[in-house]
């Protein structure tokens, strides 16, 4: 009689386990509030580091097509001051540019562009790091301005746990993601990199399908990569410039001479309502 007691109450136990509701599985953190939680956050950051890197068709810097952009590693001090190194082919022939820029005021040393001398002279007209990074316009809008997200899940970066999270935007929301220098009127296809631990940004691919050609079968991507945030050690020093020359002689035909960057229009911003 116990043994059968004792096989009764197991039954039971069995047959409540099978009967118990599942337990829910968690939902996956929503892309837009991610994505404004690191907008946000970018904005009081007092320094960091970036890198900027093209792969796939070219993209130039100049109007003239002269200048064919390949990368940039660079730091950001608040509230306006950006210091990088870029590596760019001028007429054909790599080299690199360094570029500092405070608020409105930019400066280059190039060994043809400037004779390797600094310069006070136009980047990236329009440029400005306060409003790159601080600014309503910069990363925050073009993180904001992203649409048809998809939440791809949690990877691994580098070592670093990440939510990955895809999306499209216009190439014009996205301009200062480049620092101005992306290009074109179509719709880029973005991937968004957001640490899991502090949900900053650690990485924004864009890729540009419109950049496909016979000659170029792989389309213009775009990878920053943002690092160090709030390093104190970080700093942005002001060069001794010299102002440029007025007159803008031929890049490749006078490559002695002191020639002006060709300029390039900042891209439009469409405010979204």
């Amino acid at each position: 009689m116990h043994s059968l007691r004792v096989a009764l109450v197991l039954i039971c136990f069995a047959l409540a386990a099978c009967g118990a509701p599942a337990a829910s599985p968690t939902p996956p953190p929503d892309p837009r509030a991610l994505l404004s939680a690191a907008a946000a956050d970018i904005q009081a950051v007092s320094a960091l580091r970036f890198k900027l890197q093209l792969t796939g068709a070219p993209a130039f810097i100049d109007d003239a097509n002269l200048i064919a952009f390949s990368s940039a590693d660079g730091v950001y001090v608040a509230p306006d001051k950006v210091s990088a190194r870029v590596n760019a082919a001028v007429g054909g022939v790599a080299g690199q540019i360094d570029i500092v820029a405070v608020g409105e005021q930019q400066y280059m040393k190039h060994i043809l562009l400037t004779a390797n001398r600094w310069l006070n002279m136009q980047f990236s007209p329009g440029f400005n790091a306060d409003q790159l990074i601080r600014g309503e316009l910069g990363i925050k809008y073009a993180l904001n301005a992203l649409t048809d997200l998809t939440y791809r899940g949690e990877v691994d970066l580098f070592g670093v746990r990440v939510h990955h999270i895809s999306g499209t935007a216009s190439v014009a929301d996205i301009s200062a993601v480049t620092v101005n220098l992306i290009r074109g009127t179509g719709v880029a296809n973005a991937d968004i990199y957001l640490n899991v631990a502090n949900g900053r940004v650690e990485r924004i691919v864009l890729v540009q399908p419109e950049t496909v050609s016979e000659q170029h079968p792989e389309p213009t991507t775009w990878i920053m990569e943002l690092f160090d945030y709030d390093d104190r050690s970080i700093s942005v020093e002001v060069p001794q410039a010299e102002s440029a020359p007025t007159v803008t002689p031929s890049l490749l035909g006078a490559p002695d001479a002191l020639p002006t960057l060709p300029s390039r229009s900042t891209p439009e911003v469409t405010q979204t309502p």
